[in-house]
């Protein structure tokens, strides 16, 4: 762009502009759109009609054409463009929460609501980066960074808000946007999946942004800046197939049902079992899997006294014993959870660590705490799906269709 474009009233230096003006000025609609305050009625910017015809018309007709030379079929391209987003009377907004830890290959995920599961545009994507919901490293240059595949894709809702300018008239008690309004929703999302497809899938900061096909793209946005939780990359959730699907909707379904919400013993395991998915050493895993097994199977098992490990086991095996999805049968199962409760009582008490050899799920052995580890959260995440559906199948239809991994 040559430097006198960019001096302030440049435009204006044009005698046509008069006639530009007057033609505006004689719409009752786009007098309003320019040179002034315009955008919703929470967030507003300056917006200069010779600037605008700089940005929004002059700049890509001379991009698209690559001359100076009018061009009136790339001329009508983009003045049809600018014109429709000046007299449009909404705004699209985008509400998205970014994921850590997660991947799949599906195009898109469709929940409840009008809410979807899919991959971050370009600029949603630098909005991310700039408020840090998604970690980035610098790659090749200062303004190029590179982001694993596994932190692109985010929960996001759309909205529509009119459109406000001060030559319009401003409400007299301006009102905040609908903002947050995904945290509860995502939360539940992060749980779903969790049990679903296991791994270390966080969310992060909700983000409010205009869309990206807005034109012309120049209100503003903002973000919670929030505490982070972090994911392991090592062990990302992965949602592959459309059994996973209907698993997740089913299971983010179930969390709501006030039978599943007043149930405090599941609510402890429930949280305990998405604590231990964001660990990165097996050890601490364990401890908090543990806890969660303790509280899924302890009070529905009604058991007392000071011996958990064989009672709990006991529940566990009645529940999980002969299961389809597990397919261990039930004598496994009570012999595997015993186990967990002695490696864990020897981490708990401080027990100098000796190296021996562990019995998984299925019977072979390691002398790895990792696959241990990963067969108790597979066995728990099972088992609070089995609780989910005893608890809400009188009222969520499809209970039963659940499939995990």
């Amino acid at each position: 762009m040559p430097e006198r474009v960019t001096v302030v009233g440049w435009l204006n230096t044009f005698d046509e502009m008069i006639a530009v003006r007057e033609a505006i000025d004689a719409d009752s609609i786009l007098c309003t759109r320019v040179d002034t305050m315009v955008g919703t009625e929470f967030s507003l910017q300056q917006r200069r009609l010779d600037w605008l015809l700089v940005e929004h018309l002059l700049e890509p007709m001379i991009i698209t054409s690559h001359t100076y030379e009018f061009d009136e079929a790339v001329f009508n391209l983009h003045y049809n463009r600018l014109e429709a987003g000046l007299l449009a009377d909404t705004f699209r907004f985008v509400e998205f929460v970014p994921l850590n830890g997660f991947e799949s290959n599906m195009t898109e995920i469709v929940l409840p609501g009008g809410v979807f599961l899919r991959p971050m545009t370009d600029r949603q994507m630098s909005r991310a980066i700039q408020v840090l919901a998604v970690p980035a490293e610098l790659s090749g240059g200062p303004n190029s960074v590179r982001v694993s595949r596994f932190h692109q894709w985010a929960v996001t809702m759309g909205r529509r808000y009119p459109v406000r300018s001060y030559k319009q008239g401003m409400p007299e008690n301006p009102q905040a946007p609908c903002f947050p309004s995904l945290e509860e929703l995502v939360q539940r999302l992060v749980t779903a999946l969790r049990v679903v497809c296991g791994g270390s899938v966080v969310a992060t900061r909700s983000i409010h942004a205009l869309h990206d096909d807005e034109y012309p793209h120049d209100v503003g946005g903002s973000a919670v800046l929030s505490p982070l939780d972090v994911a392991d990359v090592n062990r990302p959730t992965l949602l592959l197939t459309e059994h996973h699907i209907d698993a997740v909707r089913s299971v983010h379904e179930m969390l709501t049902v006030p039978a599943v919400v007043r149930d405090h013993s599941l609510q402890i395991a429930l949280r305990r079992f998405v604590f231990a998915g964001s660990k990165s050493l097996p050890k601490d895993r364990l401890i908090d899997l543990t806890i969660c097994l303790e509280a899924l199977f302890i009070k529905r098992g009604r058991i007392k006294g000071k011996q958990k490990a064989a009672p709990a086991a006991e529940v566990a095996g009645q529940l999980l014993g002969g299961d389809v999805v597990l397919g261990v049968e039930r004598a496994e199962i009570e012999r595997f959870v015993v186990e967990a409760y002695r490696i864990r009582n020897a981490e708990i008490h401080g027990d100098h660590p000796a190296r021996r050899t562990m019995t998984l799920l299925r019977g072979a052995t390691t002398d790895d705490l990792i696959p241990f580890v990963e067969d108790l959260a597979r066995l728990l995440g099972r088992a609070i799906q089995l609780v989910l559906i005893e608890l809400a199948r009188p009222l969520v239809p499809g209970a039963t269709r659940l499939s995990c991994r």
